[in-house]
């Protein structure tokens, strides 16, 4: 809905996000940034990952379950996809690994593109 979701700043916060995710679907972007020296320069190159999560519904009783375990206090959006919310995700639509965290497959790509690795 053109928010963006980032650590929830208390359990009522995390409450929030979660009724918002929950039944629906969002993206999780990840901007990553390589730099090397090259020649005596420092280069760069920059890109972004996009995953699509779908979210089932939950109830308000299972959404303040997972928030008192403590689990969503330091994720955006307020929830691991690789923890206890894994139940709540349909589907998703790109890079698992991009929802942890890092794309990492990507990250590969991109380093073997430029002979980085």
């Amino acid at each position: 809905n053109g928010r963006i979701m980032g650590k929830p700043t208390d359990e009522n916060d995390a409450i929030a996000m979660l009724t918002e995710l929950c039944g629906d679907i969002h993206q999780v972007y990840t901007g990553v940034a390589l730099f090397w020296n090259e020649d005596g320069r420092t280069c760069k190159h920059t890109f972004y990952e996009c995953t699509d999560v779908h979210v089932s519904p939950a109830t308000e009783d299972e959404i303040k379950d997972y928030v008192a375990t403590k689990d969503p206090m330091d994720k955006a959006g307020a929830y691991g996809i690789q923890g206890r919310f894994a139940a709540f995700i349909e589907k998703i639509n790109g890079d698992y690994n991009n929802v942890v965290g890092l794309p990492v497959g990507r990250v590969y790509r991109e380093m073997k593109s430029k002979n980085l690795y």
